[in-house]
C-alpha cells in the first residue's frame, strides 16, 4: 500500500476550470502533490481541471469524489509558494 504524503488543512477559495465550465470552490486541505476541493458538481474520476492559484492556472486531475467533495493531484507539483498561498488560509472560519 502506497502511503501519500502529510496534507495541511486549508480553507482558500479558488476558481476551478473544468471541460463543463468554471466553478468556485475551496481547497479544504493540500500539499505539494494534491488536495481536498469541496463544492464542486458533476466531477467524475480521471477528469482534468485547473486551479487559479496567484492568477496562475495550476493543472490537477481527479482521483476521487464523494459527492461534493473530490480528491485532486497536481500535474506538475505545486511551487512552495503556490502551497504557502494556499496555506495562508483567507477564508478560514473566524475563531
Amino acid at each position: 500500500m502506497q502511503y501519500r504524503q502529510h496534507r495541511y488543512p486549508a480553507y482558500f477559495p479558488v476558481q476551478v476550470r473544468t471541460a463543463a465550465g468554471t466553478q468556485q470552490a475551496q481547497v479544504k486541505n493540500v500539499n505539494q502533490n494534491g488536495g481536498c476541493l469541496h463544492g464542486m458538481r458533476h466531477l467524475c474520476r480521471g477528469d482534468k481541471l485547473q486551479l487559479n492559484v496567484l492568477s496562475q492556472w495550476v493543472d490537477a486531475i481527479v482521483l476521487w469524489v464523494d459527492g461534493n467533495r473530490s480528491g485532486i493531484a497536481f500535474r506538475p507539483g505545486l511551487t512552495t509558494h503556490q502551497l504557502d498561498t494556499l496555506l495562508h488560509r483567507p477564508g478560514a472560519p473566524a475563531k
